[in-house]
């Protein structure tokens, strides 16, 4: 294969500047930012609060599983992935993903509380990326490759309904609709950005496939659980704000295991993972 074949350049060799140090302390740090959102952030308890069947938040089943999911799904869940492994760089570049879409929703309302844990997200993902020593040989080979057609359709399909289902929730949120607050923060703004964040997590997924980035096909799990659990919950609740109604949630969750299974039983990139 030639040298200059964009494939090459972002193999695992490109971790050379990774000294054991370094990558020990972000692994640590990685860890303990995904406890901070999970638990501290309330990702993890907001996401129970439907299986617990918390009465006091009936009204705000959705909202409450949306924050959950957008803050143990899409944000403690790749940070553990690539404590595990930081090799899988993917899941860094998700992270980003979901900082820019928390970012979006807060300017969109406005809802200027909410660029704080934006901010603070888009520094973790950069950390994490300094951690990993690469510098920027990776994000080269990017594209390099034509993903699967089917991906490229869902992750289209996902950004469309994403799109309208978030233009709706901040249209929500600029209006009258009653709100839960969680650490001082809307929770509809939160919920549009929670719509992006997967969508645009899906798309990460599907270009890192483009370049056969190591653990692209692991990075497909966290949108397609969060598509998945929140059509259930949607199924079960469908009157309720957020809610995407009996045949949204059966939607959602179908396009949660085609996401999948188009990851893992497709022939996009080479994954080593």
């Amino acid at each position: 294969m030639p040298d200059d074949d964009p494939v090459t350049i972002q193999r695992p060799a490109a971790l050379r500047t990774r000294t054991p140090v370094l990558s020990a302390v972000t692994r640590i740090l990685a860890v303990l930012a995904a406890a901070f959102w999970g638990v501290f952030f309330f990702g993890l308890i907001d996401l129970l609060v439907v299986p617990l069947q918390d009465e006091q938040f009936h009204e705000f089943y959705l909202l409450e599983t949306g924050w959950g999911l957008l803050f143990t799904a899409l944000v403690a869940a790749p940070l553990v992935a690539f404590a595990v492994s930081p090799r899988s760089y993917v899941f860094v570049l998700q992270l980003l993903a979901v900082a820019a879409a928390v970012l979006l929703g807060a300017l969109v309302v406005p809802a200027p509380r909410q660029l704080v844990p934006g901010l603070v997200l888009a520094v973790t993902a950069a950390l994490a990326w300094f951690g990993t020593g690469y510098r920027l040989q990776p994000l080269r080979a990017l594209g390099s490759r034509r993903p699967g057609t089917w991906l490229v359709a869902l992750v289209a399909l996902a950004m469309v309904a994403a799109s309208a289902y978030a233009w709706h929730a901040l249209s929500l949120a600029r209006s009258a609709e009653p709100d839960e607050i969680t650490r001082g923060l809307m929770h509809l703004p939160m919920q549009a950005s929670f719509a992006l964040a997967l969508a645009a997590s899906a798309a990460v997924s599907v270009l890192a496939a483009s370049g056969s980035a190591y653990g692209w096909r692991a990075s497909t799990l966290p949108p397609a659980a969060a598509a998945i659990w929140f059509g259930v919950v949607s199924i079960g609740y469908p009157d309720v704000v957020g809610s995407l109604g009996r045949a949204g949630g059966i939607t959602c969750i179908l396009w949660g295991a085609a996401f999948v299974a188009a990851a893992f039983g497709g022939q996009a990139g080479e994954d080593t993972a």
